[in-house]
């Protein structure tokens, strides 16, 4: 007996080190740059209600801030067929722009998946005349060509029986919401492939709710990291507030979401989008200040509610693509300035013997000093 409990002991071990090791994901650590979608039953209004642009909040909770009422929203979904999704072309643009994964919006707070979910027929291949799993094909696509597969899920579901939308969106969630929101993750989790990460967002769970949605993602992918939004501690990286990127470098796993307009995230048709490099060297400027300082970058992008990517985004991305191409070493492979400081003149990379520059403000006299460093 003796024998046999030690033997089982040994094996436990070996399988909690072998666990312990999945995280934090060396390859999640490694991505830097990554690609957000949101995309969702909200696209398609792009912003206007009744023929109004509706001025207030983000897009994506356009149910929200124009007050839909809830039969009109979901009367949308009968309209909703985005023909012109294509997600080898989403892929190839990730590719392009230098990104190393994608993370979808599977749900957002409106409660509309945009997977076959078997727990709710409100999705995109029950409820629509599109009758296609957005979500499948592009997690097939990533697959096919070598992008990690990533999905966001929103924890409040303004579509859930006895849910009522409100505008902090922190509301508590019920246990029987809670349980409806472990079997959808669990379907995520185990009919769509190896995913990279899974991004939690909002809502108010209890200690036992967040450890619960950990557990399951973990025990089921056990490399999948999981977003710091879980809430109670609980989570493998931590989520900076939107857009925001620290002047200081952070010890742990961490992540800026960052959107090409602060105004939105999902798809506005009256979005004005003012001049395009001036938008890349934004975009490009955050890409360096966040790897910088350690994280990765999630930079979104919102399709059209026909699925068609903007063109604006896909230029952008496309230009942003050269630059990263170009100076691929010093963004992948490397770490966080070695230095206690950011220079006055940019930012620095490091890559074992190698230091990298990112000069944006070149000094008036042209000597760029790096003060802190013994030896040449």
């Amino acid at each position: 007996m003796n024998k046999v409990y030690v033997t089982a002991m040994l094996l436990i071990a070996a399988a909690l080190s072998v666990f312990a090791q999945e995280k934090p994901n060396p390859e999640w650590l490694n991505q830097k740059y990554s690609m957000f979608i949101h995309f969702g039953l909200y696209s398609q209004l792009g912003g206007v209600w009744n023929g109004v642009p509706v001025t207030e909040g983000y897009s994506e909770q356009i149910q929200s801030f124009a007050k839909i009422p809830k039969d009109e929203y979901m009367a949308e979904a009968g309209k909703f067929n985005p023909v012109r999704w294509n997600a080898d072309s989403v892929v190839a643009l990730a590719k392009k722009a230098g990104m190393k994964s994608i993370v979808f919006t599977s749900k957002h707070h409106d409660g509309f998946c945009m997977y076959h979910s078997k727990y709710t027929t409100y999705n995109i291949v029950d409820a629509t005349p599109f009758k296609r799993d957005v979500m499948k094909e592009l997690a097939e696509a990533c697959h096919r060509h070598g992008i990690k597969f990533a999905v966001y899920f929103s924890l409040i579901d303004w579509n859930f029986p006895g849910n009522h939308i409100t505008p902090h969106n922190a509301d508590d969630v019920s246990p029987e919401h809670h349980r409806f929101n472990m079997k959808q993750v669990e379907e995520i989790m185990t009919g769509y492939g190896p995913i990279s990460e899974i991004w939690f967002d909002m809502g108010s769970l209890t200690g036992e709710q967040s450890k619960e949605l950990y557990d399951l993602v973990t025990r089921l992918q056990p490399g999948c990291m999981i977003s710091g939004r879980l809430g109670n501690d609980r989570g493998d990286f931590s989520v900076m507030s939107d857009n925001q990127i620290p002047d200081y470098k952070i010890g742990t796993p961490w992540q800026t979401p960052a959107s090409f307009f602060n105004e939105t995230w999902s798809y506005r048709s009256w979005q004005e989008r003012g001049d395009i490099d001036k938008k890349i060297v934004e975009k490009l400027s955050g890409l360096v200040k966040v790897v910088s300082r350690g994280g990765n970058y999630l930079l979104n992008i919102g399709p059209r509610g026909d699925g068609s990517v903007v063109e604006f985004e896909r230029d952008a991305l496309l230009e942003m693509g050269k630059w990263v191409g170009r100076y691929a070493e010093a963004i992948y492979d490397s770490e966080a300035n070695p230095l206690d400081h950011a220079p006055v003149w940019g930012d620095i990379t490091a890559n074992d013997d190698n230091m990298y520059l990112f000069v944006e403000k070149m000094p008036a006299n042209r000597v760029v000093e790096i003060n802190g460093i013994i030896g040449k």
